[in-house]
């Protein structure tokens, strides 16, 4: 176990047992550390210690403990060579830690396959062959039984047979449906295995161990999680008794302390006397079992017995030998689940499992490491007010192979809770994109991903969240000197002096603007033209890398066009420091908008909704949705432009006089009246809403989007001081919601753009 002490043992035994030897070998000598769950003790968060005090601080000494195994403080043989792989389902601390730990990722990150019917196929003569074309799953030859059942399976490709269900928030009624789903589920297992039940297992006697396992049914589990609070669990167990019949809380509490709960005779009542409300488990079931086989193509589909067969299961088998087990670390808990058979002292004869068919109460223990065998049901009414991804993974143990069985798998939450699932699986399945692509030798280290809603991990203090959209409403506020005629001016008198144009009277004349809008990959390359001097921020740099993390998951989906999304200039000098609000930024965020209009992309929210994620989202109808852009040239109080190539379009430009400062506009959007009526004008922002004799819609907040469905702007502003010799351009982008949305998570002290 990782325990300091622990592995301070083992430090010692290695020097004076192992070292020694080693050291006197004429050839190398290899060490394999493996650290199983590597997310949990292994973890050093650097941030965090920099305040302690080295001698008597509160220093973490588990990761230390662990390096010191082949880094001691007297030094290993020069012949010996470690190394250390960490293995975890959650890496997200992992992959956040600062590389002060010993125990952080350096040289190889890999993410391991799942057995289901997609994915690149395994060649069996190779199985290891890491140059092989990878995905986080492969076609499994054997079928739908060796399935892996995780969140593809739970929050996505099993929606239609309801593998997850809401509950109402009323702990009695989402309890009761929850212990009658898992009952009836049990019967129609036992029915399916032919074996005898959990009742009748009780009293058998075996001759050895393998006829204990295989004389009766498989295990046959579910799982309580009310709250963290271990006096939660206690109470829970008390409700699951006092529902089935038992007549009081303390008759319940004096039947788990016995360690043989058992659901009482009383139950039977329940069945006999409400009928309709156990018999539609099995028709859900079955509609289930319809659309788990459709979804799996499956071929041979496994029986139901008829509602009769059922009650009687229920009556003489499933109920009687049903058993209800506190799990946590309290004293007066159970031990851990027994699913193995046990050795009879007293007659050296085998028994059946204890755990044949059992509901376990548990938090936090069943988190990491505890496996339930033959899970079906879950009731999660566990919530948090800073959930974290990782952790609520972890809890997540429904998961497993459970493909013979699925389609009676049920997962009962909140509504908002299994959002929280979908997206830790929607995120955790980008960070796998991201490792095989990183691994195929074409991609940057992965990114750790987030929700607006969540964290990715409790372990690393004082995490960041940075977006990938530019917000509503960016304003490049770079803009050139026009001591020289600016190309940016020359690049907007293309867009207009090729296309009709009308003024915008709202009023008085408030501007120009094109009769026909650009298209998101137009509106892109337009961005991407625009020449500020001295600004060159090539292609290496945090953004530019930030922006290689996307593109590598939408190329394992589809390939992208070269150059990619992110084509700011190079530079062949020292390149700038990127900006905050880059145009260039802007125009991939619209070429990436535009590519996953076809790619359902894993790990990106939409904007404006960000509980919305993208890979679930209906394509067709963001291709509908998708934006037009505007092109806009906002008047200001200045003088007509007269000098350029401006002034020769057929309408007469007056500049806006705009303050700059070392190169910046010093205010963004121009005109802002919150309290404008019909009629009157609301702001820049919405420059192409009056042309288009549209609604201004009401927009909440500084950062609020346009609506999904509506189209964006972009708005010029002929900026032209008193003395300056030639007008320059600022620019402003307006964008409604409905896009592509990520939150990466940055680590304390990393330089964030």
């Amino acid at each position: 176990m990782k325990h300091t002490d622990h592995l301070h043992t083992l430090g010692r035994a290695l020097k004076t047992s192992v070292f020694e030897a080693i050291s006197k070998l004429d050839r190398p000598a290899q060490m394999l550390v493996l650290d199983d769950e590597a997310d949990d003790g292994s973890i050093l968060d650097a941030r965090v210690e920099a305040g302690q005090d080295l001698v008597s601080g509160n220093l973490k000494q588990v990761p230390r403990a662990i390096a010191n195994l082949w880094e001691p403080a007297q030094p290993a043989p020069s012949n010996l060579f470690t190394t250390y792989i960490g293995y975890t389902a959650t890496p997200q601390a992992n992959l956040l830690q600062e590389d002060h730990n010993p125990l952080a990722p350096r040289d190889f990150i890999i993410s391991l396959r799942t057995p289901l019917d997609v994915g690149n196929p395994v060649d069996p003569t190779n199985p290891g062959d890491l140059d092989a074309p990878r995905s986080s799953t492969y076609p499994e030859p054997e079928g739908s039984h060796s399935f892996y059942t995780g969140g593809e399976v739970f929050y996505r490709r099993g929606a239609r047979a309801a593998l997850c269900q809401p509950i109402t928030g009323n702990q009695d009624l989402d309890l009761a449906e929850a212990l009658r789903a898992f009952l009836v589920a049990g019967a129609i297992r036992l029915h399916r295995s032919g074996m005898h039940g959990p009742r009748t297992a009780m009293n058998l006697l075996f001759d050895t161990e393998e006829n204990a396992a295989i004389g009766v049914a498989a295990p046959h589990s579910m799982l309580l999680h009310p709250s963290a609070t271990i006096t939660d669990h206690f109470q829970g167990a008390e409700d699951v008794l006092l529902w089935a019949g038992v007549s009081d809380r303390s008759t319940a509490r004096a039947l788990l302390e016995t360690g043989d709960a058992r659901l009482p005779g009383s139950l039977l009542a329940s069945i006999t006397g409400e009928p309709a409300k156990w018999s539609a488990w099995l028709d859900l079931y079955e509609r289930s079992a319809r659309e788990i086989e459709a979804e799996f193509n499956i071929l041979n589909p496994a029986p139901f017995p008829d509602w009769a067969t059922t009650e009687v299961l229920l009556a003489e088998e499933v109920i009687p030998g049903t058993r209800v087990s506190v799990v946590n670390s309290d004293p007066g808990a159970d031990d851990r689940p027994f699913f193995r058979p046990t050795l009879d002292s007293e007659t050296g004869k085998w028994r059946a499992a204890r755990d044949l068919s059992t509901i376990f109460v548990s938090g936090n223990v069943m988190a990491r490491g505890l496996t339930l065998e033959g899970m079906t049901t879950a009731l999660f009414q566990r919530s948090s007010a800073n959930p974290l991804a990782d952790t609520q993974m972890q809890m997540q143990r429904w998961f497993g192979y459970r493909g013979s069985y699925i389609e009676l798998c049920r997962v009962f939450a909140d509504p908002d809770q299994l959002d929280l699932f979908r997206a830790y699986h929607d995120i955790d399945e980008a960070v796998r994109v991201a490792v095989t692509e990183k691994m195929a030798g074409s991609a940057p280290d992965p990114v750790v991903l987030q929700g607006m809603s969540f964290l990715a991990t409790g372990k690393i203090a004082n995490l960041g969240r940075r977006p990938l959209s530019p917000g509503s409403k960016p304003f490049v506020k770079l803009i050139n000197d026009g001591s020289r005629p600016d190309p940016n001016v020359q690049l907007m008198t293309n867009l207009f002096d090729t296309e009709p144009s009308s003024d915008l009277v709202v009023g008085h004349t408030r501007g120009r603007i094109r009769d026909t809008p650009l298209s998101l990959g137009e509106a892109a390359d337009w961005l991407d033209s625009l020449d500020f001097a001295g600004y060159w921020p090539g292609r290496n740099h945090q953004v530019a890398e930030h922006w290689a993390q996307v593109e590598a998951r939408l190329n394992a989906i589809q390939p992208l066009v070269p150059p990619g999304l992110y084509r700011a200039p190079l530079c062949a000098g020292v390149p700038s420091a990127v900006r905050s609000v880059c145009p260039y930024s802007i125009a991939a965020y619209l070429r990436l908008w535009d590519a996953c209009l076809t790619r359902p992309v894993r790990g990106l929210f939409v904007s404006g909704r960000p509980a919305e994620l993208w890979s679930m989202s209906d394509l067709e109808r963001k291709m509908v949705d998708q934006p037009r852009f505007w092109i806009g040239i906002r008047y200001g109080d200045g003088n007509p432009v007269s000098t350029g190539v401006a002034s020769e379009l057929p309408f007469t430009i007056l500049a806006t006089t705009k303050s700059v400062d070392a190169g910046e506009i010093t205010t963004a959007w121009g005109s802002n009246d919150p309290s404008a009526g019909p009629g009157q004008y609301r702001g820049d922002e919405f420059f192409d809403y009056y042309h288009r004799g549209s609604s201004v819609p009401t927009l909440a907040g500084d950062s609020a989007w346009r609506p999904i469905g509506s189209d964006g702007l972009i708005l010029f502003y002929v900026n032209q001081l008193p003395g300056q010799a030639h007008p320059a351009l600022a620019v402003g982008v307006s964008l409604p919601a409905g896009g592509p949305e990520q939150f990466a998570a940055t680590r304390a002290g990393a330089v964030t753009i």
